[in-house]
């Protein structure tokens, strides 16, 4: 029995949520049409900053990996991540196909993308609940 690949759904989450955040970020700072205040604001940066970040640290630790090169910690990748950086962190994951047989870590970074989530879709209910 074939096993189902949970890569793509991951991969367009993370793309996604990346396009959302800077394409906010930029309608936010550009036009008065959208002002999520400087908490979205910045949230909208951090993962716009941090995303192609994670993306190119998964793919420069997978480069490394396969030449026996200076890894990349864990805990770094993760932070990047934790940071606003999981759509890119996600996307690496799979993208690169690196990181994804270590079950701790692999739970660690969807409990952060969970996280995020959860938060975000937190703050948006209250903001329109209290309109």
């Amino acid at each position: 029995m074939k096993t189902p690949d949970f890569r793509k759904p991951w991969l367009l989450i993370a793309g996604f949520w990346f396009l959302c955040a800077a394409g906010l970020l930029a309608a936010s700072l550009l036009t008065d049409a959208f002002t999520p205040g400087l908490a979205g604001d910045l949230y909208c940066a951090a993962v716009a900053l941090f995303s192609p970040l994670a993306l190119a640290a998964f793919g420069w630790d997978k480069w490394k990996a396969e030449r026996d090169g200076r890894r990349i910690p864990e805990k770094r990748l993760l932070l990047l991540a934790f940071l606003g950086g999981w759509p890119g962190a996600v996307a690496g994951q799979q993208w690169f196909r690196h990181k994804t047989i270590k079950p701790v870590f692999r739970s660690i970074l969807v409990a952060i993308a969970v996280l995020h989530l959860v938060a975000v879709g937190f703050v948006v209910y209250r903001s329109f609940g209290s309109a």
